[in-house]
């Protein structure tokens, strides 16, 4: 077996040029030396930043002033009768033993008990 060539051998990648090595490294130092622009020195310079900077600007005040100003929200009761005066608590996202104070009142007394 060991008289047989490598399959493979064509498909492996070449290396790369040592020069090319050099000539990234010394480009990223170079990169490096540049100071990067502050958000205002590039909002003062990039035309199209400016307009991405107001379009998002007048949609954040178009949803406040559609939204009404984000006050706090009364809770609703979350339950629905089912019919026969059965009330059934909404999806709230929560687990039944996060819920379960809440939903005592509507079990009775021997699921309060349980939980001791």
């Amino acid at each position: 077996m060991s008289d047989i060539d490598d399959p493979w051998a064509g498909l492996k990648p070449k290396r790369p040029p040592l020069e090319l090595r050099a000539r990234v490294l010394a480009a990223a130092r170079e990169a490096a030396a540049q100071p990067a622009p502050d958000l205002l020195a590039a909002l003062y310079h990039d035309r199209l930043l400016r307009l991405c900077a107001a379009g998002l600007a007048a949609l954040v005040i178009a949803n406040v002033l559609v939204a009404g100003g984000g006050g706090a929200h009364a809770p609703v009761a979350a339950s629905a009768d089912v019919g026969d005066g059965v009330m059934v608590p909404e999806e709230t996202g929560l687990t039944a033993a996060e819920q379960l104070d809440g939903l005592a009142p509507m079990l009775g007394d021997a699921i309060a008990r349980s939980r001791r």
